[in-house]
């Protein structure tokens, strides 16, 4: 863009400052109505509308005298003729339905009129934005005008064609303005003549908020950025604060907001920012467009959909002295944290970047907003919610995005539908406040002076670098149950109700008897993924989490953490770190184990300086259940003898058993010492008996009988084992244990036997002599080293063998633990 020469610049400055002292002298309380028989003529502002219903606007009246000075103490009576499409009250328009009005503005003898058209609305229609894109997309539109419409949208620019007014999502800072900005001078002439309003302080002649069409003088000036302010504006003449804050004197209440602020920035927002140790924003005394002075200049901005901007001045796109534009808004915590959340920024460009100032986009928008939090940790607007929190949807709604993502769509709130991403990273900077103090804030934002990356600026101010403190950050930002009611949370700190968005799984097999479930195996740098799931069905009994990312963990070293929030049966939670665990398991049948629900939290800390990269994890990660039971099973078994010696009758031996997990083995952090890098995997491996058996003896053998019983007895301890097998995938270096579980899922095998010495009656002829002692031997047999059997889709042991003489039979159940 041209520059000004220097003769030029100083008789524009000297303009200013003649204009500017004028100023200063106190104003009278704009509205009452002493100068309406002055009033000559009325302006406004816009000079047309286009709503649709639900939509409002603001219309300024502008009244001047016969020598054109602008009057202040006007009162303006508003009307809408026909009744029933507009409603207007004090210059705010509200479309009530379909339809048009011509709005008359009165004061004194003279009048204006403006026509408004409103179009229907309802929730389901798009947005401006997927309007305007869709247009371009279709080629209706080409890229200048798709930016021009963009404006016009945001700014409530009547010069919006029809055909694209739509619902305008509000952000924080005015995208669209910064977008002309940086493409004004590769801008057609029409289009720099089009748009060059915008480029104007709002104070100055011919800004979009000074003349309803473009000002024929922008041609005539070889800089349309350098222009004295016009009348109708002024600033509080004695702040209290070192910010100029302009209003325009034909909007009665915006002095009172503007006096109300200004004490905010006095009292509230700028000690507390200054008592950080960050630099004041720097002064504009060097420039000749500076308003009149050499404060910061902010302006309260009519119609404007975001709510604010903070502008450089000059081309130097690392350090700069600024202005700020803010969206006027009646409500007051609206405004200062809006005014906070610009002022920081004001402060960022203060600080000469390595890099330009727009390269470190996201830390600027989450540091500003974090900036909000630290001068008012409680600032209510609307429905009682904090002014931050509208924003943290936006972060907590894309986890699995890395940290400098800066993209839309994300956002769930009303008030911040189309803010970007990085609005909702103050999260991270609040997180580090609370752990850390401020400072690492302030530090972060040092070391970009020095750092053209922002991750390497904030990386090298961590205590232990992101390595340590992205994936604590990561599982704090869990802000369910438990975290939401313990001391260091969000919900503790900050009273922020919002939880990260999560992969929900119901665990139940309801009536399955197994499942299985991937989880994703790629993360993003940066980046966090959570799982929430449940379990409810008894019948869903052995659990199995395969870590994928184990071996990047132990092998590749790569910096990720997978967490684990489990809540037992009695409502007891309990952390786990799963990182450096392949497998981990539960036992629902054990009460120690009973889980009703579990978030798993895997957490990627690298990082790229330049931004982006992924990791990809070296095994998929699943989560496995089944209906096999792993505490204990209970039913009868039966073994019948005939022996190939006798001529009839046999032997049977009738159990009632239990089979029970051995001792040690229900300890919720039991770590199998044959199994490495897993936690309660293989408790359920080895099964110990107890129980009873009945004896029932009756057999011919040599001529003679042998009888015994039924008689009862208790199984002798030790008399054998039962070996499950729920889950194939665990390994082990013992030879035995691995042979055992390289044996299909839900295998198992048992053998009892009981040594117990009981007398048979002999019966017979003269050489059947007794008693003779006798063993029950073996009580159940479930294979001979062939194939496994497996439990049953019910989840019962049930089968049957033959060995050689003897015929084992069995039906136990699973238990689950009291």
């Amino acid at each position: 863009m041209p520059v000004v020469p220097g003769a030029s610049r100083l008789a524009l400055g000297l303009l200013t400052f003649v204009l500017a002292c004028g100023t200063t002298e106190p104003d009278p309380s704009p509205g009452g109505g002493g100068d309406n028989g002055k009033v000559a003529a009325l302006t406004l502002s816009p000079s047309g509308a286009t709503l649709l219903v639900g939509e409002t606007l603001t219309l300024g009246a502008l009244a001047v005298d016969d020598a054109g000075e602008v009057l202040e103490d006007v009162r303006v009576d508003w009307s809408a003729a026909p009744a029933g499409a507009v409603t207007v009250n004090g210059g705010r328009l509200e479309g009530v339905a379909p339809g048009g009005a011509v709005i008359t503005a009165r004061a004194g003898s003279a009048s204006a009129t403006v026509t408004v058209v409103v179009m229907p609305y309802d929730e389901s229609s798009p947005s401006s934005a997927e309007v305007l894109t869709a247009a371009h997309e279709a080629g209706l539109i080409n890229d200048e005008e798709l930016l021009a419409y963009r404006v016009y949208a945001a700014f409530s620019d009547p010069r919006l064609p029809i055909q694209y007014k739509a619902r305008v999502e509000p952000g924080f800072d005015a995208t669209s303005l910064e977008d002309l900005r940086q493409r004004f001078n590769a801008l057609s002439a029409p289009m720099q003549a089009a748009l060059g309003m915008y480029l104007l302080r709002p104070a100055d002649p011919g800004s979009w908020l000074n003349a309803p069409t473009p000002d024929a003088r922008l041609s005539s000036m070889e800089d349309t950025h350098c222009r004295s302010f016009s009348g109708g504006w002024r600033y509080i003449p004695e702040p209290i604060s070192k910010v100029r804050i302009w209003y325009q004197v034909n909007f009665p209440e915006q002095r009172k907001r503007a006096m109300r602020l200004d004490a905010a920035i006095a009292k509230e927002i700028w000690p507390k920012l200054m008592a950080l140790g960050l630099k004041e924003p720097l002064t504009d005394k060097d420039f000749s467009c500076n308003g009149g002075g050499p404060q910061l200049d902010l302006y309260l901005v009519v119609n404007m959909a975001d709510r604010g901007l903070t502008i450089p001045e000059g081309w130097d796109p690392t350090q700069a002295p600024t202005y700020i534009l803010l969206k006027d808004n009646t409500d007051d915590n609206a405004l200062k944290g809006a005014a906070t959340h610009e002022l920081m920024h004001a402060i960022q460009w203060s600080y000469k970047t390595k890099g330009w100032q727009a390269d470190y986009g996201w830390i600027r928008d989450a540091t500003a907003n974090w900036a909000i939090d630290h001068v008012y940790p409680t600032l209510l607007v609307g429905a009682n919610q904090q002014y931050e929190h509208m924003f943290a949807g936006c972060f907590m709604n894309s986890p699995s995005l890395p940290l400098e993502s800066r993209s839309t769509g994300h956002c769930r709130n009303s008030g911040a539908k189309f803010a970007e991403r990085d609005y909702g990273a103050y999260l991270l900077f609040q997180y580090l406040e609370k752990k850390y103090g401020p400072a690492v804030v302030v530090a972060a934002l040092a070391k970009l002076t020095t750092e053209t990356s922002s991750l390497t600026a904030v990386d090298s101010v961590l205590p232990g670098g992101f390595e340590k403190v992205w994936p604590e950050f990561g599982k704090t930002l869990w802000n369910g149950a438990p975290n939401k009611t313990r001391a260091g949370s969000f919900k503790q700190w900050d009273d922020l109700d919002e939880n990260v968005k999560y992969g929900e799984l119901n665990a139940d097999l309801s009536g399955w008897p197994e499942a299985s479930d991937n989880i994703h195996d790629e993360l993003d740098n940066l980046s966090n993924r959570y799982y929430r799931i449940t379990f409810s069905d008894p019948g869903t009994r052995s659990v199995l989490f395969h870590n994928g990312w184990f071996q990047n963990i132990t092998a590749a070293k790569d910096p990720v953490k997978v967490f684990a929030l489990w809540k037992d049966e009695a409502g007891a939670w309990h952390d786990e770190d799963w990182s450096e665990y392949e497998y981990v398991g539960f036992c629902r049948d054990m009460k120690s184990q009973r889980v009703q629900e579990l978030v798993v939290i895997v957490s990627n800390a690298k990082f790229d300086p330049a931004g982006g990269g992924k990791l990809e994890a070296a095994e998929r990660p699943f989560l496995k259940r089944n209906n096999v039971g792993c505490w204990r099973f209970k039913g009868t078994t039966r073994s019948v003898l005939k022996g190939k010696t006798w001529s009839s009758g046999r032997k049977i031996i009738d159990t009632n058993v239990e089979l029970q997990v051995l001792g040690g083995f229900e300890d919720p952090d039991f770590e199998h010492p044959l199994i490495p890098h897993t936690k309660r995997v293989g408790g359920s491996m080895l099964m110990q008996p107890a129980g009873d058996f009945t004896l029932d003896v009756d057999y011919v053998s040599g001529g003679c009988r042998y009888t015994h019983g039924p008689t009862p007895y208790p199984l002798l301890p030790g008399g054998g084992i039962l070996m499950l097998n729920p889950f194939n995938e665990p390994t082990s270096p013992d030879p035995d244990t691995q042979d055992w579980l390289s044996h299909p899922s839900r295998s198992y095998t048992a053998a009892l036997a009981d040594p117990t010495l009981v007398n048979l009656n002999v019966s017979g002829g003269p050489d059947c002599r007794g008693p003779e002692l006798d063993l029950p031997g073996n009580v159940l047999f479930t294979d001979a080293g062939g194939t496994k059997p497996v439990v049953s889709s019910s989840g019962e042991l049930s089968g049957q063998y033959i060995d050689s003489d003897t015929t084992y039979s069995w039906i136990l159940q699973p238990q689950r633990q009291p």
